[in-house]
């Protein structure tokens, strides 16, 4: 019988990748994109829309940037208030300044998509505790433990 392990490198390399997950959905606007300072301006009501289509409001920081001559505005994570004058850093499309996002923890990480990934290292955690366990006990001549 051949018995398999993950090492604890592979495991810590996996929950990095897990964890990264929501950064890389911008991959291509933070690669390519052109960063400016934005200013929070307020903290005000937002209609955005759900999956099924709906409009809710929700409250969300308002960040004013300029691009030359004009100013575009973005909108932080919803329900987080960042300081009023606050300066944040944003990256926006070169062609198209209106398509940006907020280059902060926050920006990232406080999004309806930061559960899959919250999901998934559980899941995967799960996995590697359980998979690992039955290895050693493999490995050992022993049999695994049973659920009663």
């Amino acid at each position: 019988m051949k018995v398999y392990s993950i090492s604890k490198w592979t495991f810590y390399g996996i929950c990095l990748l897990i964890l990264i997950l929501p950064v890389s959905r911008r991959w291509k606007l933070i690669v390519d994109g052109t960063r400016t300072e934005g200013v929070v301006s307020r903290y005000h009501l937002v209609p955005r829309e759900t999956v099924d289509g709906k409009t809710i409001l929700t409250y969300a920081s308002e960040i004013l940037y300029t691009v030359e001559d004009s100013t575009y505005t973005t909108h932080g994570p919803e329900n987080f208030e960042y300081e009023y004058g606050r300066e944040v850093q944003v990256i926006y499309e070169t062609d198209n300044p209106s398509n940006s996002c907020i280059l902060t923890f926050y920006g990232f990480y406080l999004s309806d998509y930061s559960a899959l990934p919250l999901i998934l290292l559980v899941l995967w955690a799960a996995f590697y505790l359980s998979f690992n366990s039955y290895s050693k006990a493999a490995s050992t001549g022993s049999s695994p433990p049973s659920i009663q």
